[in-house]
């Protein structure tokens, strides 16, 4: 009895254990599909400014220099051509089906994902879920992945060289939604930044640690499309603190 019981326990560790690496490997698609998205969706915007010049400049070159101007509303129209397919290729990106998520299991499987970075950070985690928790309806994996671009920025907050006190603290509440807050012991968000670090492209990292710096404004877009809201505050103690709102199930 006792050795069958101890088979069946190996069975469903080695089951879960398998569950996690599969979610790991989604979360990281996810993320990496989404941060394509967000960079490929930015220098369009980028390329705009250009385009708008180069019309700008045939607009003036019609009279004086026709036979330019026409070669250059050419290439104009094909510029945009080509953005315009690109848009496309963005608008048909996959999304997953929408379906109920319980985010006390959502961010316990992200904190599973995370437990290495965590230990090997030597950062002590506090995680406080609410006994109960309504469900909201949301996308799995790009909750999932929300998640844990915001607890990786937490982690990478609290990596700064010479950091003394490691600490996360995650906790979830049903208010008029469900609350999650994310509230880390580093550095915070250096004053006058508070908003400009939801620009694509703007990180506070060091480019040589790989951020393309579109962590919070692709987590502000997902919860957006969720119908939730994202704030960052300060931390009652030092650091960061950012709260995520998103409506319960039936609000939905």
């Amino acid at each position: 009895m006792f050795q069958g019981s101890r088979h069946e326990s190996l069975y469903h560790r080695a089951q879960e254990n398998a569950r996690l690496v599969a979610l790991g490997a989604q979360v990281a698609e996810e993320e990496h599909a989404a941060a394509l998205r967000e960079s490929l969706s930015a220098t369009l915007f980028r390329l705009e400014g250009p385009l708008n010049v180069m019309a700008s400049v045939i607009a003036r070159l019609q009279s004086r220099e026709p036979d330019m101007a026409k070669a250059l509303q050419s290439a104009l129209q094909e510029g945009r051509a080509h953005l315009e397919d690109l848009r496309q290729l963005i608008a048909q990106s996959h999304q997953e089906a929408i379906s109920p998520v319980n985010l006390n299991e959502a961010l316990r499987d992200v904190l599973n994902v995370c437990t290495p970075r965590l230990l090997a950070s030597g950062i002590t985690l506090h995680w406080q879920p609410a006994a109960i928790l309504p469900s909201v309806l949301g996308r799995p994996i790009e909750l999932r992945a929300l998640f844990k671009a915001l607890v990786d920025n937490a982690i990478d907050a609290l990596s700064t060289r010479g950091w003394k006190t490691r600490e996360i603290r995650l906790a979830t509440r049903a208010e008029t939604g469900v609350l999650v807050s994310i509230e880390d012991t580093g550095p915070g968000i250096p004053a006058g930044l508070e908003i400009k670090v939801f620009e694509p492209f703007f990180t506070t990292h060091a480019r040589r640690t790989g951020h393309l710096g579109t962590g919070l404004s692709r987590a502000q877009q997902v919860v957006t499309e969720h119908g939730g809201l994202l704030d960052l505050l300060p931390a009652p103690g030092g650091g960061c603190r950012v709260l995520v709102e998103l409506p319960t199930r039936n609000a939905a």
